[in-house]
């Protein structure tokens, strides 16, 4: 199960940028985790009825009918594969151009909306990908590794066991025994050496030497997902083993409080852990959204900073903001000019146009700058009835 990420942007952007004379489709719909709507199959009546429509948006476009059916065939495989539609969040995105298409299973609900654009609408993934959207939730128990994704108001436990032990056992292939104070003899190979354990060393070393290796075989695993993100990453299970995952993990956004469940608890409840992930996340969100707004503050009308989309989403395209601040709106069509450099705002939309906010969006988050989806998930800024757009530059 994909979790979309800046690297997936990116790519999004270089496939619309190298993409000769083609038509960008992106696709958003909401979708259930279960319940009637599951059962009832609503989630794939909605996408087909989005096909009929994106269809229809191609003819308008004066697409020729053999290029609607190439445009279309991954949407139609991804309509017939039931076993898709049987695993599903709260929202949907599928993104589809000449020779490329790509789709994303997200935390949070999406619009039901389609886009036909010579470029990928990709707003209403912001609030997933700004910097007071998304954290992550990793437990480590000796018999379960969990891992979660979730925003402040939802949570989703993502299948890692094909690429992470889900035990301890597995992780080490040695039997563990009763509780975590009786051990058997045992010999573990890491990195091609035998480690053999039991007489000679006591049960506290055993214990911390066993669950060090468990730990840095979680986080080698967990690299495959984590080593290009940046949202947080709070951890939950005994103080013990958390400590060793700081300690040894190769990620660099782990939060310094940890949730401290024990041991013995049978089952984790994927709501209860969220409320406590909450208790820990959420006031570091908070303050990171405050922070970077009194920085914006502090230099407002000096020059560096400007309420106006088209020099935001140019300044933006220049590689100049260093923060942005969005509060959802509809779309501001308009066009970047490369030869003068400058942005244009439209009335209405027109053939070429992208939308201003996710054009600035975009590259913002391309170039590294950080992004703030104010009004979202309960995070609003101090200030209300401000403008759609607020841009702090790098110089």
């Amino acid at each position: 199960m994909a979790l979309i990420n800046k690297n997936d942007i990116e790519k999004l952007l270089n496939v619309q940028n190298n993409t000769q004379n083609a038509l960008c489709i992106s696709l958003y719909i909401p979708t259930h985790r279960a319940g009637h709507e599951t059962l009832n199959g609503q989630d794939h009546i909605l996408f087909k009825n989005k096909l009929r429509e994106t269809r229809a948006l191609l003819q308008r476009h004066d697409v020729p009918e053999a290029e609607i059916e190439q445009y279309m065939k991954p949407a139609e495989e991804l309509l017939n594969d039931n076993g898709f539609w049987r695993h599903q969040a709260e929202g949907l995105a599928m993104f589809i151009t000449k020779g490329f298409s790509a789709h994303y299973t997200l935390p949070m609900t999406m619009p039901d909306v389609v886009y036909v654009l010579d470029q990928f609408y990709l707003t209403p993934l912001l609030p997933i990908l700004s910097q007071n959207g998304r954290f992550f939730i990793l437990s480590l128990y000796r018999e379960k590794v969990g891992f979660y994704e979730a925003t402040i108001d939802k949570i989703r436990q993502i299948d890692i066991s094909s690429f992470v032990p889900e035990t301890m056992n597995k992780a080490l292939k040695f039997d563990v025994k009763g509780n975590d104070q009786d051990f058997t003899h045992s010999t573990t190979t890491v990195n091609g050496t035998n480690i053999v354990h039991g007489p000679g060393s006591t049960k506290g070393d055993e214990e911390h030497e066993r669950v060090r290796e468990f730990v840095l075989e979680i986080d080698n695993s967990m690299q495959k997902i984590l080593h290009d993100a940046h949202e947080p990453l709070v951890l939950a299970g005994v103080d013990h083993y958390c400590s060793l995952y700081k300690q040894h993990s190769k990620y660099k956004n782990i939060v310094p409080q940890n949730i401290n469940i024990n041991e013995n608890a049978d089952v984790v409840d994927a709501n209860s852990l969220h409320q406590k992930a909450l208790a820990v996340v959420k006031p570091m969100m908070q303050q990171g959204h405050t922070d970077s707004l009194t920085r914006y503050q502090n230099v407002a009308g000096t020059g560096v900073t400007s309420e106006d989309i088209a020099t935001v989403a140019a300044e933006a395209v220049h590689g100049r903001v260093d923060t942005l601040f969005i509060t959802p709106s509809q779309p501001v069509w308009g066009r970047y000019d490369a030869k003068s450099a400058t942005a244009e705002i439209h009335n209405e939309y027109k053939r070429g146009d992208d939308d201003l906010i996710n054009l600035a969006a975009t590259k913002t988050l391309a170039q590294g700058g950080k992004v703030f989806v104010s009004s979202y998930n309960g995070l609003t800024e101090s200030a209300e009835g401000g403008a759609n757009v607020k841009a702090l530059f790098r110089y």
